[in-house]
C-alpha cells in the first residue's frame, strides 16, 4: 500500500472514531426542581433543570401544562449566570392546586438536542 493511501486510511479511521465519540456526548437531565413525582404545599417560583453539561437557553424551552390541559404562562428560559448547566424558567404567578406536566427540550453548548418530560403536584 502506498504511503498516501495508508495516510488517508489512518485519517479516515481517526475521523470516524472522533465522530462516534462526539455522538455519544448528549446532555442528560441530572435533577429538576420541583422534583419529578413530588407534591408540595407551596407553588414553585421557578422551574430549574440541572443538566450534565452547559445548555443554550435561546434554543431550549420548557412548557408547563395543568392536568386540565391548560398551558401555564412562563417567563423566558435562561441559564443560571453562575452555572450554565442550569436552565431556569420563572413562573410569574403562583400555580393552583393540581398536577402539572413539564415538557422540556434543551440544546447543549456543543449543539446536541435532548428532550423529556415529568410531572409534579401542588397541594393546597
Amino acid at each position: 500500500m502506498s504511503r498516501n493511501k495508508m495516510a488517508l486510511s489512518t485519517l479516515a479511521v481517526l475521523a470516524a472514531s472522533l465522530l462516534a465519540t462526539s455522538a455519544n456526548a448528549h446532555p442528560k437531565l441530572k435533577s429538576a426542581s420541583p422534583a419529578a413525582d413530588v407534591s408540595s404545599k407551596a407553588s414553585p417560583k421557578e422551574i430549574r433543570l440541572n443538566f450534565s453539561e452547559g445548555v443554550i437557553a435561546k434554543f431550549s424551552d420548557v412548557e408547563i401544562k395543568h392536568e386540565n390541559g391548560k398551558t401555564i404562562p412562563t417567563g423566558l428560559a435562561v441559564t443560571d449566570p453562575e452555572d450554565k448547566k442550569q436552565l431556569v424558567v420563572p413562573l410569574p404567578a403562583p400555580l393552583t392546586a393540581g398536577r402539572y406536566k413539564i415538557t422540556w427540550h434543551a440544546v447543549s453548548e456543543d449543539t446536541h438536542r435532548v428532550k423529556g418530560e415529568y410531572s409534579f403536584g401542588v397541594d393546597r
